[in-house]
């Protein structure tokens, strides 16, 4: 198991916890731009395929929140597509993010935890943990943007309105995250969950920490990374200081939460009063029901064997006087406090659940992987296969343009050779054969014209037979051009040597008057 220690934070200590396996940090991002859908049933059930939901409460909740209640004004056609949208001020982030950050917060459904959406936006988190968590949990938003804030107001009442389920009341506020008075307000008892709905440095996170309560968990991005924030208790050292633990849950991108303008921010308290007793906790539901009846009975007490008079307190104060007393406490007051054996008992269990769950996550990213490896391997072999099929097919092209320019050289030097043997045969013949290459000599200087003619035409087969090569055309292309100029070759010493032979001379006499003319010309075979 891989390790990392956190430390430097200015709120207290940060333990060690374990760092997550690197495929596991990959999960997330593999699944962003996949999830997306044309309904909200759809993108949920991709959201869910591809692991960034796994429980059925928090998919349930997806489900009860549509998300096109709180894009922009129109892009209501890009409600369901898993990425982000924004129109000015307004941003809403793509959907997986929300599904692995509110995974981290291990909301309770039907609990009476408090939440605090720390740069709340749309309000969308907010709703998906107020449907979560059921009525009698306190939901608060705080938001720096005015015009974000009564849009996502009128988000908030639309959704309620479409939905008719009994939800508890979401207070969104104008102020800033990071300059809320931790002295006053709900700030002060603290909440159970907080999400950070922008990146936080982490010289500032200390800022979020302290608005937690023992036992509280925080989930937001704190520079590049989406961490996990839980708060154990004080510090055993005897100071002030706290204790936390911090997991690194994957890497992210946000827009910065803004430090400006500052605005003192307090969180009001919600005061008790009959018409919302309904969204209190059962155990303050409870202990006021019996403190109000308490207060109806009688003062007289049935005697008791003990030396000390035990009397019943709410009777000596009237009910209107209790329900004053009501409204100042707290709607944890009646909670029974957790020992912090007790509270990392608890953590510890839940801590092997993860771990266990971290364990099957990692084995089905692993055979993931291998089954890409196999796909990968399966291309490679294809793209070797094409290559060494493409090699083939541009040597067979070199063959054949080296074929043919082998085809035109034996034709000259067939040519060639053809003129040197007959060359030979009017040597050694009588004297009047001699008479063909003085003959072919004059005509040579004479006709230099036709010569030059003749070159323009053998280059232009020269050029078509190139052109030939070069498109790739077939073997009967270049056969054909190579042929042209054999012909042409042929024919061309055809012909001289027939106009020597017309030019001969009947005389034997002439003929041998000619040959010391003859003599005197030292010819080679790469003149002719």
């Amino acid at each position: 198991t891989n390790w990392v220690v956190v430390v430097d934070i200015p709120c207290g200590a940060i333990r060690a916890s374990p760092k997550p396996h690197p495929i596991l940090l990959s999960i997330i991002p593999m699944m962003a731009w996949r999830s997306s859908g044309s309904t909200n049933d759809e993108m949920i059930n991709k959201l869910r395929r591809f692991g960034v939901i796994s429980t059925s409460t928090l998919e349930q909740g997806f489900r009860n929140v549509d998300r096109r209640f709180f894009v922009p004004k129109g892009q209501e056609d890009m409600a369901h597509a898993d990425q982000p949208l924004k129109e000015g001020n307004i941003h809403l982030s793509a959907p997986h993010i929300y599904g692995s950050a509110l995974e981290a917060l291990e909301l309770q459904p039907h609990s009476s935890l408090s939440f605090l959406n720390c740069g709340s936006g749309t309000g969308y988190v907010s709703c998906i943990v107020a449907d979560i968590m059921g009525p009698r949990s306190s939901n608060y938003g705080i938001e720096i943007h005015s015009d974000v804030v009564e849009h996502s107001k009128n988000a908030i009442e639309t959704w309620k309105l479409s939905s008719g389920r009994d939800s508890p009341q979401i207070h969104i506020l104008h102020g800033n995250a990071l300059d809320v008075d931790a002295t006053n307000g709900e700030a002060v008892v603290g909440f159970d969950r907080i999400y950070v709905g922008a990146a936080v440095e982490r010289r500032h996170l200390n800022k979020l920490t302290k608005l937690l309560r023992p036992g509280g968990i925080l989930v937001g991005p704190v520079d590049d990374e989406l961490v996990k924030v839980v708060k154990i208790g004080s510090s055993r050292d005897g100071n002030d200081s706290e204790d936390f633990t911090q997991q690194v849950l994957s890497g992210v991108r946000f827009a910065a939460l803004l430090h400006y303008p500052k605005i003192e921010t307090i969180i009001p308290s919600t005061i008790w009063s009959p018409s919302v007793h309904n969204y209190y906790p059962d155990s303050f539901r409870a202990s006021c029901k019996e403190i109000l009846l308490c207060s109806n009975s009688g003062y007289v007490q049935p005697r008791q064997a003990v030396s000390e008079r035990q009397i019943n307190l709410a009777a000596m104060l009237p009910r209107v006087l209790w329900l004053e007393i009501m409204s100042y406490t707290h709607r944890s007051w009646f909670e029974p406090a957790q020992s912090e054996t007790a509270f990392l008992r608890q953590r510890l269990l839940e801590e092997q659940a993860d771990a266990q769950r971290a364990h099957q996550a990692r084995l089905e990213a692993e055979a993931r992987l291998h089954a890409a490896e196999r796909e990968r391997d399966v291309y490679r072999l294809l793209a070797n296969r094409w290559q060494s099929r493409l090699q083939a097919v541009l040597r067979g092209r070199g063959r054949h343009a080296a074929s043919a320019a082998s085809e035109e050289d034996d034709t000259v030097v067939a040519t060639r050779s053809d003129v040197e043997t007959a060359l030979d045969t009017i040597l050694n013949e009588n004297g009047r054969r001699a008479i063909v290459v003085s003959a072919a000599l004059r005509r040579f200087h004479a006709d230099s014209d036709d010569d030059e003619d003749h070159d323009s035409e053998m280059d232009e087969d020269d050029h078509d037979m190139h052109e030939a090569v070069a498109a790739g055309d077939d073997d009967a292309s270049l056969d054909d051009a190579s042929a042209r100029r054999s012909r042409r070759a042929y024919s061309v010493t055809m012909e001289d040597v027939d106009a020597d032979e017309s030019d001969l001379v009947a005389s034997p006499t002439d003929a041998f008057a000619s040959r010391p003319q003859v003599r005197t010309v030292s010819i080679s075979s790469e003149d002719l």
